[in-house]
């Protein structure tokens, strides 16, 4: 049951790609933290930075709609290191533009949600790509769930160090200093993805492999009776949707919460962004330890559950929010890890891109619909009992869905 979580680092090519793209997410947790403060720091107002976080994340999730699904379709006909290159290269660009707006004060409400729009068009791709990319240099299907924990772990680290990060630079050099270090982030990575001979080789089999692929609107169709006709795939999507549309979404009130709850500023918030990357760590390691007959045969509903009940018992001790936010990332990474990994397993290779774009979708962008949607009952309610409401929906969520699994209905 418990196996080596190190074994996959016997794979050179990957070793260097993980710690490469470790590097890269820092950078892109350093954004991330400081992106959520510049919004309390232009809109003074608990309700309406609430209403305004809706607001961003529904630009930043508009794109994956149209999006995610054809990043899949790309994936698996075209050069996957081309496509990871190109969007690299947009966010490097970002990241310098948001700095040099904040630099010379000319950084407003609008000029904010249009880099968030490109934001969210790499964000679309960013998921089936870096998928396709490891499946293609994993050598053993058994592996798989090793080598995407470490890519949790890599991810939840990144959590963990990005925000103490942004709140160092910030405090001590100004929030423009962090996005140039976003921006440097990306840099090493693009070197290796465009001087990669093994990733080159890679691309050629996956174009050979898909070059009779039907047409896009055939392809998704496909796609999505796929989905639906593998029951164990499509309960893992259920499962995806809860946590990110109400957990993920709700996490994104954090920095509100922060300083209208505990009355704390950007040191305590990215504080806190890194225990819950801490706890996410630690819940990654788990799965990157876990055999993966006891993945397939597991049922994530259960940690689904007990991660409602913690965001309940934050939002009744807030005082205890550091330990509490902790366990809450452990059991955030351990539905994540186990679900990603089912999916991945579970998968045909030559319809994997095209289920991870979907995949995508939930797994990563539909948290930004969430967040919209939730906004409008913290504008309403306050944050406080925003995180209340939330956490009910997330416990009678895992119940339905355990409900439905055991009828055989999921």
């Amino acid at each position: 049951m418990i196996q080596n979580p190190f074994r996959t680092f016997k794979n050179s090519n990957y070793l260097l790609y993980w710690f490469l793209n470790t590097f890269s997410l820092i950078g892109s947790w350093v954004d991330f933290t400081l992106r959520q403060w510049v919004i309390v720091e232009m809109i003074k107002s608990e309700r309406l930075a609430s209403q305004y976080i809706g607001i961003y994340n529904l630009i930043r999730f508009v794109p994956s709609v149209f999006l995610s699904f054809f990043a899949g379709y790309l994936s698996d006909r075209v050069s996957v290191r081309l496509i990871l290159f190109v969007i690299s290269l947009v966010d490097f660009l970002n990241a310098c533009l948001i700095s040099y707006l904040i630099f010379t004060n000319n950084l407003n409400t609008i000029n904010f949600l249009i880099l968030a729009l490109f934001l969210g068009i790499t964000s679309s791709f960013y998921f089936p790509t870096r998928s396709k990319l490891i499946n293609s240099i994993v050598k053993d299907k058994e592996d798989i769930p090793g080598y995407f924990s470490w890519q949790g772990i890599s991810f939840n680290l990144s959590r963990i160090v990005g925000p103490i990060i942004a709140g160092y630079v910030a405090k001590y050099f100004g929030l423009s200093w962090g996005f140039v270090l976003n921006a440097l982030s990306f840099v090493p990575l693009m070197i290796y993805l465009l001087f990669s001979n093994e990733i080159r080789s890679k691309d050629i089999d996956n174009f050979n492999h898909n070059k009779n692929d039907k047409n896009f609107i055939e392809t998704l169709k496909t796609t999505l009776d796929y989905i639906n006709s593998k029951r164990s795939i499509k309960k893992c999507f259920y499962s995806i949707f809860t946590v990110n549309f109400w957990g993920i979404s709700l996490m994104s009130f954090l920095q509100v919460f922060t300083k209208e709850i505990l009355g704390a500023g950007i040191s305590y918030f990215s504080f806190l962004m890194s225990c819950l990357g801490l706890g996410a760590m630690v819940g990654a390691f788990i799965v990157a330890s876990t055999n993966y007959q006891v993945i397939l045969s597991f049922r994530e509903e259960f940690f689904i559950l007990i991660y409602g009940l913690l965001i309940l018992v934050l939002s009744f001790l807030p005082k205890f929010s550091i330990f509490i936010v902790f366990f809450i990332g452990v059991f955030q990474a351990l539905t994540f890890g186990f679900t990603n990994n089912k999916v991945q397993l579970l998968t045909d290779s030559e319809v994997l891109g095209k289920v991870m774009g979907i995949y995508s979708m939930f797994n990563i962008s539909l948290s930004y619909f969430g967040v919209f949607c939730i906004s409008q009952i913290g504008y309403i309610l306050g944050v406080l009992n925003l995180f209340k409401i939330v956490s009910l929906f997330i416990i009678l969520s895992a119940l339905f869905i355990g409900i439905r699994a055991k009828e055989g209905l999921l």
